[in-house]
């Protein structure tokens, strides 16, 4: 299916969770928006990508 993840036009399988996508992308922590509102993690292993989603992923860093 295609998707827009952080304004680039990509390809995923069908059925691909949020969560599904972090660890394709080799991403432990990261605040995730879909069509502009942001999810809790708690959804990101339920929520299932759709076809012509616009994702917004955003790494959480420590600092100090």
């Amino acid at each position: 299916m295609n998707v827009t993840i952080n304004k680039k036009p990509q390809q995923l399988e069908d059925g691909v969770t949020v969560s599904e996508l972090l660890k394709l992308r080799k991403m432990r922590r990261a605040a995730v928006w879909i069509n502009g509102t942001q999810l809790l993690s708690a959804e990101y292993e339920t929520c299932q990508i759709k076809e012509g989603d616009e994702i917004r992923l955003l790494r959480i860093m420590a600092g100090g």
